[in-house]
């Protein structure tokens, strides 16, 4: 039912969709030069039917996109490959996310991945006199565009269980220009229930109107726990509040760098006006609308995924080590040691597992999910590393 990203280049180089899009260049970070260095020293390409490296470092979607996404690049007249101002399919992939929210198409800003609208966020919202306010750890990328233009910065270390600390975000947010909400949180894999973060982000605007407020679902296709839910309700109807989305992850299109905002009109609009966010082309948009009709895959994907999860999950407790609760497609455990002998541990037997999160990095690592196969062949390398083989 799912294919391999390898698979999927394979399926479409010879038809329209083998034509790349320059802006897939665009936003991979420390992530992807993990990876390129992962393929370049250790995990260096194995001799001809040797076993391939496991890539379980950056939290892609090992199992790639539906095979009606496949099927739509396929199909779709190269001819139409010629038009372009704009694409003719555009507008259509905009009208059919706005359509999945029950939003308007200006309340829809589509990017080349939902890195750009993150950065495009502090841009539009911070100064040196407001600062950002962020979970610690969490995704890096708000942070390190604040570090980059002096913009002061308000860490908020996460609970006891490893989820964001709402009523502490909500007490920092006075006078901030920004508060990232990760929900579900990297690299913690802990969730909120949509009531929670709706009601933290009516609190906010209460406490300090003029703070905007980002909140970065990129995860939550993966969620199966009770009461999750979207923000894009709440981000409709307050100012300076926007959801951001990706099809990296569950849809399993990190190659084709796709993502969106939604918001208030004038909320998207200050977001455009900060950042240049890439241009969507007519592949994306055409691999974007099936996928987002082929909502069955997407309910096989989060199954999937857990049971990939569950399994994982037991067997590092079988060890005797603590992981969070996760309701992603990777999960953070506590291996008592620190994670660059671990990772580096794994690397050398062939499985590539995530960077250093500060301030956690001494006793926790990350570990992306692959697909089971992938997990059974991880696992006795875990075991080995660790000293529980």
């Amino acid at each position: 039912m799912a294919l391999s990203r390898r698979e999927f280049v394979r399926r479409i180089g010879a038809g329209s969709a083998g034509v790349a899009a320059a802006s897939h260049l665009i936003g991979y970070g420390r992530e992807g030069l993990l990876a390129f260095d992962f393929q370049g020293q250790a995990g260096r390409r194995p001799a001809m039917g040797g076993p391939a490296p496991i890539r379980l470092s950056s939290n892609e979607n090992l199992r790639g996109p539906s095979q009606k996404v496949i099927d739509a690049l396929k199909a779709h007249p190269s001819r139409d490959l010629g038009l372009g101002y704009p694409p003719p399919s555009v507008s259509a992939f905009q009208d059919a996310i706005a359509a999945m929210w029950g939003a308007k198409p200006n309340n829809v800003m589509m990017a080349t991945g939902s890195g750009a609208e993150l950065v495009a966020g502090v841009l539009a919202f911070c100064q040196t006199e407001k600062p950002l306010v962020t979970a610690d750890p969490s995704y890096g990328s708000p942070a390190q565009t604040a570090q980059r233009n002096k913009y002061p910065i308000k860490p908020i270390a996460l609970d006891g269980n490893l989820f964001l600390d709402l009523d502490k975000l909500v007490s920092a947010s006075s006078g901030a220009g920004l508060v990232f909400l990760c929900n579900p949180n990297n690299p913690s894999s802990t969730i909120h229930k949509q009531a929670d973060v709706e009601a933290a982000v009516r609190r906010i605007k209460e406490r300090s109107p003029t703070t905007a407020i980002l909140i970065d679902e990129a995860y939550i296709d993966y969620a199966t726990a009770p009461g999750v839910g979207s923000a894009m309700k709440v981000a409709l109807e307050l100012p300076d509040v926007f959801v951001t989305r990706t099809f990296s992850k569950a849809y399993g299109m990190a190659g084709m760098r796709m993502g969106y905002a939604i918001g208030q009109p004038e909320t998207i609009q200050k977001l455009s006006r900060a950042w240049g966010l890439g241009d969507i082309c007519e592949l994306q948009a055409v691999a974007g609308i099936a996928a987002l009709a082929d909502q069955p895959h997407m309910d096989w994907e989060r199954q999937e995924n857990k049971r990939v999860r569950d399994y994982t999950i037991g067997e590092f407790k079988k060890m005797g080590y603590q992981v969070a609760d996760s309701q992603t497609n990777f999960i953070f455990v506590n291996i008592g040691r620190p994670a660059v002998g671990f990772r580096d541990g794994c690397r050398e037997l062939g499985v590539a597992v995530g960077r250093d999160f500060p301030p956690m990095e001494k006793t926790w690592a990350r570990i992306s999910l692959g697909r089971m196969e992938d997990m059974e062949k991880a696992v006795p390398v875990f075991k080995k590393v660790l000293g529980k083989a």
